[in-house]
């Protein structure tokens, strides 16, 4: 569900859409492979991804490859008014089971003044199939692996920024990006915030018989989420 949640939780945003256009700006690619991800000194417990899924309460339900059509489907929809702290939502990213998640290792920092700090790892192999499951085709991905020549390994992604969402219109605002050590230009950030903006809406609006953000915004160490949520979501384990 945090894909969709990612329709609020800025840092994932670019985390997992963005790099496949900045990977092909970065000189030396190659040396980012086996670097890891920044600390942000976020420690999780069992509780915290108990209090995360409590909270959210969307069941997730495992299909088998082959046996269904997509890889990814939610259905119905709730109403729900939900607050979670950086622990449970660092929890709730690193609990999916999706095969595709194209993310691991994840830890998402929200201060008092409604920055967010995020960093982790991007498994680019499979934010190709992740980005198909959201309802991108296969031509755009290729499209885009070719224009950009990505290749298939994992890097870490830093970001650090503001970003909210009312009545499905969200707002990007990241000042910080890294790619392994790479900083990301000034130039380049503010692009991917106005692309992050575009991209983000889509989903919204693709998936809108399952979720709609009435707000979604950050402060004292908080997210607060209103509006509404998927019942199910149906997920490719394997």
């Amino acid at each position: 569900m945090l894909k969709f949640l990612l329709g609020f939780i800025v840092a994932l945003i670019i985390l997992t859409v963005l790099p496949l256009a900045f990977l092909g700006l970065i000189p030396g690619v190659s040396t980012l492979i086996g670097a890891g991800p920044k600390d942000l000194g976020i420690k999780i417990t069992k509780a915290d991804s108990l209090a995360a899924q409590k909270k959210i309460g969307v069941e997730i339900i495992p299909i088998k490859n082959g046996i269904a059509k997509e890889d990814f489907t939610l259905e119905g929809k709730r109403d729900v008014s939900i607050t979670i702290n950086s622990k449970e939502l660092t929890a709730h990213s690193n609990n999916r089971p999706w095969k595709n998640y194209p993310m691991k290792n994840l830890q998402i920092k929200i201060y008092d003044d409604g920055t967010i700090e995020s960093s982790g790892t991007l498994i680019v192999s499979k934010a190709i199939p992740y980005a198909m499951g959201l309802g991108y085709s296969e031509q755009q991905i290729k499209d885009a692996m070719a224009q950009y020549k990505i290749p298939s390994f994992e890097v870490p992604i830093y970001i650090k920024g503001l970003g909210s969402v009312t009545n499905d219109v969200v707002s990007v605002n990241a000042q910080t990006v890294r790619i392994g050590v790479f900083p990301i230009p000034s130039n380049i950030v503010a692009e991917a915030n106005k692309g992050a903006e575009v991209v983000l809406e889509d989903i919204i609006k693709k998936h809108s018989d399952a979720f709609h953000a009435d707000e979604v915004s950050f402060k004292n160490g908080k997210m607060t989420f209103i509006g509404q949520l998927p019942k199910k979501q149906y997920v490719i384990t394997e």
